[in-house]
């Protein structure tokens, strides 16, 4: 292989690690670093789970769905040049419009929509390393978000403005509706409005070579205050709980890395949230860790195996504080586990992608969408297709 030939199969090394979203990412994340003016990317395979001890009437099983995604970014779209981005996946809908020009040079407009059509709650408490579910039912939600952001100079970028969504709720196989003392209510449709704030620390240094983020550290923080119209109340007949008519919500995201050798470096990727105890619906999203405080994170060894195969090993931990009926009976829990990710890339056009992972949590996120289905291992295998645009 001509010099290059394989300068052009290590850069696509830097699609995997650029390219490859997720909704939480892109609903978070307000200046991404991507080395490509555009990017089609189709992600499609097989994920799995198995739980350590089956429980068929809270979700715990084992098996295997399909996952994937559609992904298209355009850094340069229409007319009047703004940045358009569109995703849809097992995890969301997602879709923004980032115009530099309707404010002035030095303002961005963002219009954002964003939508989660399989929500699926979890109300309960552990019992040692035991889940147990007070309630299951599943829910979505779908968000307007109006954005204006600013660079203030030396990579920090802020970005405000106000947002609306409606969330909707629906009984599923595993809510219980029987006998009536363990009947469980869920809670009526409803909607949100607030304003949100991003402020973002953009670091990050590509590798010359490869394209891949090589060191540096990307740090977004979000803070909203939100008011909604609800007015029911939801949960067992003991434990009925009715929303706050407004509360505070703040959350982070970083990813950190940190070269090691040629061919390996060092990467921190980690997430967490807070919000107000009565806050309860954001505290049994089963999409991520439960609670009105949590944290994920993972410590990885990005491992470049010639030039065209990446291997990921990972340890993960993950910090759950569930609210109780009083503040003095909150429940903290740590999980810890980890996990393999890798890349084999065939041609510009097809990689391979999977990965395994296991965390001793009973309340990982459901591999389906049209029910809740998690365990403590998960495993993935899937084909990429991915078309460029070179900037």
């Amino acid at each position: 292989m001509t010099p290059l030939a394989c300068r052009g199969v290590a850069v696509l090394l830097c699609a995997a690690a650029t390219t490859a979203q997720n909704f939480r990412e892109l609903t978070t994340v307000r200046t991404p670093t991507n080395p490509y003016a555009s990017v089609f990317e189709v992600e499609a395979g097989g994920v799995g789970t198995k739980a350590i001890e089956e429980n068929p009437a809270t979700g715990l099983r084992d098996d295997i769905s399909w996952d994937g995604h559609l992904y298209y970014s355009n850094a340069a779209f229409g007319s009047r040049r703004g940045k358009l981005d569109a995703y849809v996946g097992r995890d969301g809908l997602f879709a923004s419009y980032l115009d530099k020009k309707l404010i002035g040079a030095d303002t961005d407009t963002r219009i954002e929509l964003r939508g989660r059509p399989w929500v699926f709650y979890r109300d309960g408490a552990y019992d040692g390393s035991k889940f147990g579910a007070r309630g299951l039912f599943d829910g979505a939600d779908y968000e307007a978000y109006l954005g204006f952001g600013k660079d203030s100079g030396q990579g920090l970028y802020v970005d405000l403005g106000p947002y609306y969504k409606r969330l909707s709720f629906d009984r599923s196989r595993l809510t219980r509706s029987s006998p009536p003392e363990l009947a469980y209510t869920i809670p009526e449709d409803f909607a949100a409005y607030g304003g949100r704030l991003y402020i973002e620390q953009n670091a990050v240094q590509l590798d010359r070579r490869s394209g891949m983020p090589r060191d540096g550290f990307l740090l977004t923080l979000v803070g909203e205050r939100e008011w909604n119209n609800s007015k029911s109340t939801f949960g067992l007949a003991t434990t009925r709980n009715e929303l706050p008519d407004a509360v505070y919500r703040a959350n982070g995201r970083i990813e950190w890395y940190v070269p090691a050798t040629d061919s390996m470096t060092w990467e921190i990727f980690a997430e967490g949230g807070m919000a107000d105890r009565r806050d309860r619906l954001v505290a049994m999203d089963g999409s991520r860790a439960l609670g009105n405080q949590w944290a994920d994170a993972q410590l990885r060894l990005r491992i470049q195996l010639g030039n065209s195969w990446t291997l990921s090993p990972y340890v993960q931990g993950q910090f759950s504080r569930l609210p109780g009926d009083s503040r003095l009976n909150s429940q903290k829990k740590f999980f810890l586990g980890g996990g393999v990710e890798s890349y084999l890339h065939f041609n510009e056009v097809f990689s391979l992608h999977g990965y395994y992972s296991f965390l001793n949590n009973e309340s990982r996120e459901s591999i389906r969408v049209d029910e809740d289905v998690h365990g403590q291992h998960m495993f993935y295998l899937g084909v990429v297709i991915r078309f460029t645009g070179r900037r």
